[in-house]
């Protein structure tokens, strides 16, 4: 069985292997859930939107695992989401040396560069290299980066199945299995599709939650510190770490984060750092309208009309300040990372793996904006929480958080448009405070 420490919660003891589920149905059932119903919903939702509704709102999954797989005979399959606008704000900073990129570029100009000057350390590398960092290079580094991702996740479930005395005898099976789903899932795909640096930060997370649960917490740190430079939101991390003592991990990650941000003061110079907080400022005013904004503010200004359209992606606008929106923002944010930092401090779950794990999904959707994309994360979450779940005896409480886990599965690996995403995503997030903090609390009572 899984030690409490590495999970964050009481385990049932072992089932027989007589048991009415026994780990290969369990197997059996997972596999079938996603590698079949998953697609063939997939398949069935674009028939619906293509041919019966005749609209062109869904985004089949299976589409776009085709493209990656076909990306070097055809290039243009990925997009440039996050080249361009680096490569703009590099380009102006190398014609304007000292100049205040953020202030010309998305305070003048209004690009939407929303990235800290850090994020374009390894650009600027490849540049003073001789080496021009095109779409088709930086895709093509993107492919191979998403590769170690879907080899991660798999190692990931490995390390899971082989600590389980139910599921050791399945541990490639299962390694198999976590490596597949990684790469047929939604938001992992999206990210590569638009040609993001989220690719990125969906890979390095996936290494840390392997790197944890493998207890090398100084090298996880550092991964996170890496995320950093690119999503500093994730660096409320160092506080995560302080509460529950992780030293190792968080002079990892502050080394990273010192060294990367020393680099970046060298490159870009003080202002500029100075006014991606004001950028940093502006953005949580308003947040996004736009419907792939799966975050409690995304579904706070579509609630109250902020913008005409939500469907239509404004490229140099934001949606008018809304005060209740703000509010409701500030207020959510506060509510979910104070339940991430503190309350598995009063349950035996502290520094477990669903207690990593909760603190990296909730800095995500507590975020004003949350693409869709950045959820590329959950894969680590979904396993986690599935074998938390299988290690319980059998109940019907066992029961509905396994079907809740599936529901939430289907609307965060399907785009259905409005915010069903951030339901799934809220819902995933409840299921492992169920399987960790909460459930071992119980116990305790």
């Amino acid at each position: 069985m899984y030690s409490r420490k590495t999970l964050g919660l009481q385990m049932a003891p072992a089932e027989p292997a007589s048991a009415t589920t026994p780990a290969r149905t369990q197997l059996f059932r997972a596999a079938l859930f996603v590698f079949v119903i998953s697609p063939i919903a997939d398949v069935a939702l674009w028939f619906i939107d293509r041919v019966v509704t005749h609209q062109d709102n869904y985004y089949p999954t299976a589409v776009f695992m085709r493209r990656w797989l076909q990306f070097f005979a055809s290039p243009s399959l990925a997009g440039n989401d996050s080249w361009m606008p680096m490569r703009g704000a590099l380009a102006w900073f190398e014609q304007h040396p000292g100049g205040r990129m953020f202030e010309q570029l998305f305070f003048v100009e209004h690009v939407k560069f929303q990235y800290p000057p850090s994020s374009l350390l390894p650009l600027h590398a490849l540049h003073s290299l001789g080496i021009d960092p095109t779409d088709a290079l930086l895709n093509g580094i993107g492919w191979f980066v998403m590769l170690i991702n879907v080899i991660a996740s798999g190692a990931f479930a490995f390390v899971l199945a082989s600590r389980s005395a139910n599921h050791a005898a399945f541990r490639w099976h299962w390694g198999i299995f976590g490596a597949l789903a990684a790469l047929s899932f939604f938001p992992i795909l999206m990210a590569f599709r638009l040609g993001q640096a989220q690719v990125w930060i969906n890979t390095l997370f996936a290494l840390a939650a392997l790197s944890y649960v493998l207890r090398r917490n100084a090298l996880t740190g550092v991964l996170i510190g890496l995320i950093c430079l690119c999503k500093p939101q994730l660096a409320l991390f160092i506080l995560w770490g302080l509460l529950r003592r992780q030293w190792r991990f968080c002079a990892g990650m502050l080394v990273t984060i010192a060294v990367g941000g020393v680099l970046s003061l060298a490159v870009f110079g003080l202002q500029n750092h100075i006014d991606y907080l004001h950028v940093l400022r502006e953005l949580s005013r308003t947040g996004e309208a736009y419907m792939p904004n799966q975050s409690v503010n995304g579904f706070l200004n579509r609630l109250f009309h902020t913008v005409a359209d939500p469907s239509v992606w404004q490229a140099r606008g934001f949606p008018a300040f809304h005060p209740i929106v703000y509010g409701g923002t500030l207020l959510s944010s506060a509510v979910l990372i104070g339940f991430a930092l503190l309350l598995p401090l009063r349950a035996d779950s502290k520094s477990g793996l669903l207690d990593f794990l909760i603190a990296g999904l909730t800095f995500a959707v507590a975020s004003p904006i949350a693409w869709e994309h950045h959820y590329g994360i959950m894969p680590a979450m979904y396993l986690a929480v599935m074998f938390a779940f299988l290690s319980f005896g059998p109940s019907n409480g066992k029961s509905i958080a396994l079907a809740a886990l599936a529901a939430s599965y289907f609307v965060t690996d399907h785009w259905l448009g409005g915010s069903w995403m951030l339901c799934g995503v809220l819902a995933v997030l409840g299921l492992m405070y169920w399987a960790g903090p909460l459930h071992a609390k119980r116990l305790q009572g």
